[in-house]
């Protein structure tokens, strides 16, 4: 299988564990993996468009490359900001109230997550 597909696949598994984790209450688990599953996809665009893969876990960045392969990848630029902060703050204590990981957070992770997943999916044909 080509490399690329193995990414977005693991961006799919990702994805679903982000809807499993809402359901079972672990909202900042949900917000990790909708942000794993955003890197995943973005990586996986970036593959199907070229060889090398710049190792970031920043999606910002990610984005960027994107942006200079399609133009409409700047669509995501909301989606892909609100998702950013969430591969640090979920893993790591912050006494801070704009890190408190709620049901409606985890939602709003998951929806930003799943549009990105499918726009990228639209671009791999």
């Amino acid at each position: 299988m080509e490399e690329y597909k193995l990414w977005f696949k693991k961006a799919n598994d990702d994805l679903r564990w982000t809807k499993h984790n809402i359901e079972t209450g672990e909202y900042s688990g949900a917000c990790f993996s909708a942000q794993q599953t955003t890197e995943k996809a973005l990586k996986a665009y970036l593959l199907y468009k070229e060889e090398h893969l710049r190792k970031t876990h920043d999606i910002v960045r990610l984005l960027e490359d994107c942006i200079e392969f399609d133009k409409t990848f700047k669509k995501l630029e909301k989606l892909v900001e609100t998702l950013f902060p969430y591969y640090a703050t979920t893993r790591y204590p912050f006494d801070n109230e704009l890190f408190t990981f709620s049901k409606e957070r985890a939602k709003g992770a998951f929806d930003a997550a799943k549009s990105i997943i499918e726009f990228v999916r639209s671009k791999l044909r």
